[in-house]
């Protein structure tokens, strides 16, 4: 791949329930990616690739597509399996395999901010060069690679439960702790959701304002405002 591929790494965080699936959902839906990886320890990507849960499969769903066949799998790792073993594990093969997106979910889980497997490192420095989009996603930003979040070139943030986190999110995306501390997902009187969020492009130093209305059957609608340059 050219070195001159531009960095492509997206943040998602939020506590649990804040509606950062729903937005990852749109993200994907919106890629449309040919090639597909996500770690996905809580098992809720069902309909968006195949189910493996141990190393073999996915090393063999990954060989078998080549370095640039279609390929679309979903690491679920089962219950007796070392979490972060697991995790170290599939983003080497990630990383080697290049040219697709990830998608890795639960960070908190696997990360903290000062120790992240090797590859995942690699990942968060160097994926660019190897054709790799990636999307992160977390409950907790204060307990993630510090290095994936300084990489982050888009950080989209919903509603926090932790003060810790609020401040530390106030700073990354250069907006006021009351901005940030204000998000809320709450339902809507027809069963439905109204996401809010703060998205911050971090080349550009935009900072927007995000509105997702979800349906009550499930369609989403998102509104996006420029809240000022920082």
């Amino acid at each position: 791949m050219s070195v001159k591929n531009k960095p492509r790494i997206e943040a998602y965080l939020g506590a649990s329930g804040s509606g950062k699936g729903v937005s990852i959902g749109r993200r994907l839906d919106a890629l449309r990616p040919d090639r597909l990886v996500i770690w996905d320890p809580r098992d809720e990507y069902g309909k968006r690739a195949e189910r493996v849960t141990c190393p073999e499969d996915l090393r063999a769903r990954i060989r078998a597509a080549g370095p640039d066949g279609k390929l679309s799998v979903r690491f679920v790792p089962g219950g007796n399996m070392d979490l972060k073993k697991s995790f170290a594990f599939v983003c080497l093969a990630v990383f080697f395999a290049g040219n697709m997106v990830f998608v890795a979910e639960e960070l908190s889980n696997v990360t903290s901010p000062s120790w992240a497997p090797p590859a995942w490192r690699q990942i968060s420095s160097q994926g660019r060069h190897k054709g790799l989009h990636v999307i992160g996603a977390a409950q907790r930003p204060t307990m993630i690679d510090k290095d994936f979040l300084g990489n982050c070139t888009h950080v989209r943030v919903f509603q926090l439960g932790y003060d810790s986190d609020i401040q530390t999110m106030a700073k990354e995306v250069r907006a006021p702790y009351d901005l940030v501390a204000g998000l809320v997902t709450q339902d809507t009187p027809d069963g439905g959701a109204d996401i809010r969020a703060l998205e911050y492009e971090r080349r550009t130093r935009r900072l927007m304002g995000v509105r997702i209305a979800v349906g009550k059957t499930g369609r989403t609608r998102e509104t996006v405002t420029e809240i000022h340059h920082t």
